[in-house]
């Protein structure tokens, strides 16, 4: 862990508190008395709590989030896609010939870490806090949401990773002694948060208008069903989820169209997410997203195209529904835009000529200056869909199949599929994957399941990806798609290097093994 992160925490968050503190910021730093002086006034403390959400999605496109597209285009729903700009850290990334030290990995691992460093300085600070026991509870169970958040997305990524809890180990001298606490000791304080979160936190339903996007009970509770998930505690997770679903907090957009329409980020089914706006007085309040992910025809980046490995998946179920609202097609209309009747994909400019739907922008919703930054929209990491098919995935492992197939059933109701109700066994399981797969599709959480779900073992993603993999088969041997196999720029075998005794997990940056001292080890094969 290095001692820079400390300083860049305290000056990213005074920063944060808002441009009335001027007076503060003009003074010198003095260590932590200066700043738990500084957040004993309860306008400061709550400003601080506020910040910790930035955290979350990083305040510019390649800080955390685009790391998490990255991690899309290493699995068969998407390509890395830009052929204009071949980017070799990117690509690396995407077709597994990993630099270690890639600007994305260190990133990552650094702002989730600023986020944990400024969580535990709210968490020391808000104890003797004279502010109302209720909003102290609140705030408590908000920062142990986030803190839970950020070690969750570690973990996922990187394994078991240092363990901070307070803001005072950053000035103890055997912080570079630091080593990785182990993947058990991490979910166990990731558990230990979560469980304190929904004791301290509202429902969504208890929020006033101007706070919703806050985390909730039903966060702190569908976040703790997944890390349940991802442990293979599956009576656990199929118990917890179902209390979100039975919670009466949120239900299933009745048109899946809606979930990713522009000022519906806290919509019935959303349970917890981020929304940005457009706003041309304020810096970095706008998403990235429709443009790193926009096609390069229509002033995006092309970054993450949509593969027709997942547009025939959608195929294969008669799922027109959500392919519509998933994935543009170059040369087609683009759904719910009637501005745009014919798609530019620039094809000649991107692998597949396809682009990500949930993160378009309708021209009729665009700011006048179409530019990074000031963007309006959403990103959604746990919502009502996600829940009840992690509970469908939970009972089928917990051996209750009745249960698995009435969940497998509400989320296909709401688009017009039917359920198959006979379905058992490994037939059932199989469903239930490729729901999350159709369902979830383009939302970031791909290559997390396909690493977390075996057969006889075995992570699936080593079925699908490298020399013998079904996704690579597909595109070398099967595959006539006119845009992926004429568009060579990026390698039509992409994900044959994928090598399952390396590549369930990112390297740890080295700068980050070099700051510890080599107390930090990296992990196997990198």
């Amino acid at each position: 862990m290095k001692k820079i992160v400390l300083l860049l925490t305290i000056t990213a968050t005074l920063f944060v508190v808002g441009c009335d503190k001027e007076d503060f910021l003009d003074q010198p730093l003095q260590g932590r008395e200066t700043l738990d002086d500084f957040l004993s006034n309860p306008d400061n403390l709550e400003g601080f709590v506020n910040g910790l959400y930035r955290k979350v999605n990083g305040e510019k496109w390649w800080m955390v989030n685009f790391q998490r597209q990255i991690n899309d285009m290493a699995t068969d729903d998407n390509w890395a896609g830009n052929t204009a700009q071949p980017r070799p850290d990117i690509f690396g990334i995407a077709q597994y010939n990993v630099f270690a030290g890639s600007t994305y990995f260190n990133a990552f691992w650094e702002h989730n870490y600023i986020g944990i460093t400024r969580v535990n300085i709210a968490l020391d600070n808000l104890p003797e806090s004279p502010i109302s026991e209720d909003l102290k509870r609140r705030f408590t169970g908000e920062a142990q949401f986030l803190r839970a958040f950020f070690y969750f997305e570690l973990v996922r990524n990187f394994g078991g990773v240092p363990i901070v809890t307070t803001y005072s180990e950053l000035f103890d001298p055997s912080i570079n002694d630091k080593t990785r606490a182990t993947v058990a000791e991490v979910y166990a304080l990731i558990e230990d948060d979560l469980e304190d979160a929904i004791n301290g936190l509202p429902e969504k339903s208890e929020y006033a208008a101007e706070d919703l996007g806050r985390a909730t009970k039903g966060a702190a509770q569908a976040l703790l069903a997944k890390v349940y998930l991802f442990q293979e505690k599956w009576a656990e997770a199929q118990a917890m989820a179902k209390t979100v679903m039975d919670s009466g907090e949120y239900s299933l957009e009745p048109d899946f169209a809606d979930i990713y329409k522009v000022g519906n980020a806290n919509g019935v089914e959303s349970i917890f997410g981020v929304e940005f706006v457009s706003n041309p007085n304020l810096v970095d309040v706008g998403g990235y997203l429709p443009q790193t992910n926009g096609s390069r025809g229509d002033g995006g980046w092309g970054w993450g195209s949509p593969t027709s490995d997942l547009e025939n998946a959608f195929l294969s179920e008669g799922d027109n529904i959500r392919l519509r609202s998933t994935i543009i097609k170059h040369g087609e209309p683009v759904f719910g835009d009637p501005d745009v009747t014919e798609f530019d994909g620039k094809p000649t400019e991107n692998k597949s000529g396809r682009t990500n739907r949930k993160y378009y922008l309708p021209k009729a919703e665009r700011p006048a200056n179409y530019v990074q930054g000031q963007l309006p929209g959403h990103v959604l990491y746990l919502r009502l869909a996600d829940v009840i098919l992690m509970h469908a995935e939970a009972a089928f492992f917990n051996g209750d199949e009745t249960s698995a197939k009435n969940s497998l059933k509400l989320v296909r109701d709401r688009v017009g599929l039917s359920t198959n109700m006979s379905l058992t066994g490994s037939a059932l399981r199989d469903a239930i994957w490729k729901e999350r797969r159709l369902e979830l599709a383009l939302e970031q959480h791909r290559l997390y399941d396909l690493r977390r779900q075996k057969i006889n073992g075995v992570p699936r993603i080593a079925l699908i990806l490298g020399p013998n993999g079904t996704f690579v088969k597909y595109n070398t041997e099967v595959s006539t798609d006119p845009f992926e196999t004429t568009n060579l720029k990026e390698s039509q075998d992409s994900g044959v290097l994928f090598d399952p005794s390396i590549h369930l997990l990112w390297p740890i940056p080295p700068e980050e093994i070099q700051a510890s001292r080599g107390n930090l080890e990296q992990n196997p094969g990198y």
